[in-house]
C-alpha cells in the first residue's frame, strides 16, 4: 500500500531534484564575465566541462551510496558538498581553482539528481509514483527556464560571484 504522500513532498524533491540543472543554467549569463574576471577567455569552459564530469561521476556514485547508507544521509552530504563548493566558487582565484569547486560542486549536486528518484520509487507505486514523478518533471521543466533569468539578475545587481553565494544559499 502506498503512504499518504504530502502535498510538500512534490515540491521539496522537486526542489532537490533542480539544484544541478540550476546550478548549470544560472551562471551561463555570466560566462563573459567570468572570463573578464580570469583574464582567461576558456575559464567558462572549463568550469562547464568540470561540472558535468563531476556530475556524471556523481551520478554513477550517488544511487549505490543512498542504497548502502540510506537516503538521508547521502543527500545531506551531497548538499553540503554542494553549498561549501559553490562558495568556493564564489571565492575562486584562478581559473583552476574556479574548474576544481565546479567539479566539487556537481558532485555534491548529483544526491540532488539521483536520491530524489530513488526516493519516489521507495514511497510509491502504480498511478501514485506516475503521478509524483510528473510533478517532478514539471518542475525540472520550468527550474532551466527561471536559473539563466535569475543568473541575469545576479550580474546585472551584483557580479557573477552572486551566483554562486545565492547557490550556496
Amino acid at each position: 500500500m502506498v503512504p499518504k504522500l504530502t502535498k510538500r513532498l512534490p515540491l521539496l524533491l522537486g526542489f532537490l531534484i533542480s539544484v544541478g540543472p540550476v546550478s548549470t543554467d544560472m551562471y551561463l549569463p555570466a560566462f563573459p564575465a567570468i572570463a573578464a574576471s580570469f583574464h582567461d577567455i576558456s575559464a567558462p569552459q572549463y568550469s562547464l566541462a568540470a561540472y558535468f564530469i563531476g556530475l556524471a561521476f556523481g551520478q554513477m556514485t550517488q544511487g549505490a551510496l543512498s542504497d548502502r547508507l540510506g537516503r538521508r544521509a547521502p543527500m545531506l552530504a551531497g548538499l553540503g558538498i554542494y553549498t561549501l563548493a559553490s562558495a568556493g566558487c564564489a571565492l575562486s582565484w584562478s581559473t583552476d581553482s574556479f574548474a576544481a569547486f565546479r567539479f566539487l560542486a556537481a558532485i555534491g549536486a548529483s544526491a540532488g539528481v539521483v536520491i530524489p528518484r530513488a526516493m519516489v520509487r521507495d514511497l510509491a507505486d502504480g498511478p501514485a509514483a506516475a503521478k509524483l514523478f510528473s510533478q517532478l518533471m514539471l518542475v525540472m521543466g520550468v527550474a532551466p527556464i527561471l536559473a539563466p533569468m535569475l543568473g541575469s539578475l545576479c550580474v546585472m545587481v551584483a557580479s557573477w560571484r552572486a551566483i554562486f553565494v545565492v547557490a550556496a544559499l
